[in-house]
């Protein structure tokens, strides 16, 4: 035969167990809510990763072209013989398109250069304002919104203007 126990008694087991279906419950959602915090940390740990690797990468593509504009314009300004107008060269796979212009100032004896590098870039948008940002250096050049991946150019111009008076009719030192 089975011990008979009080009422009381009984209801407050009954009260135990559902006690206990609602812990196991609120555990499963604890788990669920924590589970959730840490992918939000993880997709933002990859994403920041991701925007990391597309800058350095922009940085070092703005690095080259500032060398190349800078050599073609250095070898403008000291009117070396063997100066190309136009050269197209690839540095660490992305190819370069230089391009340099001499005009002329009419009633001066001034010849402007107009020294453009040219880049295709692949990311985001990282900039692409295109504000100036001092010293002829104009940044990239292209439309995207940030986070779509777009095929741009890269663009870098340096201007500057030497005289076109010949070295040998210069000033002599005492």
């Amino acid at each position: 035969m089975r011990p008979v126990f009080p009422k009381r008694r009984v209801q407050g087991l009954l009260l135990l167990a559902k006690s206990g279906r609602s812990a196991q419950g609120m555990a499963l959602i604890e788990a669920l809510l924590a589970s959730a915090v840490l992918g939000i940390g993880l997709a933002t740990a990859t994403r920041l990763t991701l925007h990391t690797l597309h800058t350095a990468s922009d940085t070092r593509q703005r690095t080259v072209a500032l060398a190349l504009a800078l050599d073609a314009m250095d070898c403008h300004q000291s009117d070396r013989a063997n100066c190309a107008l136009q050269v197209a060269t690839t540095v660490q796979g992305t190819s370069y398109s230089l391009q340099v212009q001499l005009q002329t100032r009419p009633g001066l004896a001034m010849e402007d250069l107009l020294v453009r590098v040219q880049w295709p870039t692949v990311g985001p948008a990282l900039g692409a304002t295109g504000g100036n940002l001092g010293g002829g250096f104009d940044g990239s050049s292209g439309a995207g919104s940030s986070g779509q991946t777009q095929s741009r150019m890269g663009e870098l111009t340096l201007n500057s203007s030497r005289d076109a008076v010949p070295t040998w009719l210069g000033v002599s030192l005492p």
